[in-house]
């Protein structure tokens, strides 16, 4: 129900602002964009636990790791400087981790390193304006709400919502296409960790996406 409820609120958030902005008939166009970067991942108060095992298992250290992402987006262009956009994408939280793992005697602890992997779908919803249009090199400034919903059945995690702003440059091609370039802060809003865990596990991502944009 939580998920429904979430969504929902992102649609309406999306639904107002393109109400807000208003349109300029002549210049209103629709664009795909495909996005493609490389993050470095981690999460806040570490070392959290995010691993069970009957033996115990406890985490002394965790530093971040670099993990890709991808997205596609559809943009709702209503003048030179205001557009919106619904977008989908997939992306992972990477961290390395070293522990004390029990050996299943209940007593005897050995140090163990690893890397750890969770991975998400994200729905997202997001405005960019951009500084300079008239220029053929336009800068932006972007921010997005991102609905992350585990790619598979993880134990301790749960769906998330997280915000991420984005500052970066657009060069035209021609008349239709552009390539751009994209700096981000991506950080959780709320818990991705079960309520019943005990953990508080929110994680956040800092990267560069490079990506095409077609205007339809």
């Amino acid at each position: 129900m939580k998920n429904y409820i979430h969504i929902s609120i992102l649609l309406i958030l999306f639904t107002n602002a393109e109400i807000a902005i208003g349109q300029d008939s002549e210049q209103s166009k629709y664009s795909i964009q495909f996005n493609l970067g490389i993050s470095r991942t981690l999460h806040y108060n570490q070392p959290v636990n995010l691993f069970q095992s009957l033996e115990g298992s406890f985490p002394e250290e965790q530093k971040p790791r670099n993990s890709p992402n991808v997205n596609l987006s559809i943009y709702r262009v209503f003048n030179s400087k205001n557009s919106l956009k619904i977008g989908f994408g997939s992306s992972s939280y990477r961290f390395w981790e070293r522990a004390q793992s029990n050996v299943g005697d209940g007593i005897t602890f050995v140090t163990v390193e690893s890397v750890r992997r969770w991975s998400f779908y994200g729905l997202s919803l997001g405005y960019r304006f951009i500084l300079n249009p008239e220029r053929k090199v336009r800068l932006f400034v972007e921010n997005e709400f991102i609905y992350e919903i585990p790619t598979q059945n993880y134990a301790l995690l749960k769906s998330g919502l997280a915000i991420q702003p984005k500052i970066g440059g657009i060069l035209n091609l021609n008349d239709n296409w552009s390539i751009l370039v994209e700096g981000f802060f991506k950080s959780a809003l709320t818990m991705y960790s079960d309520k019943n865990f005990g953990e508080d596990y929110k994680p956040y991502a800092y990267g560069v996406q490079l990506g095409v944009n077609l205007r339809i």
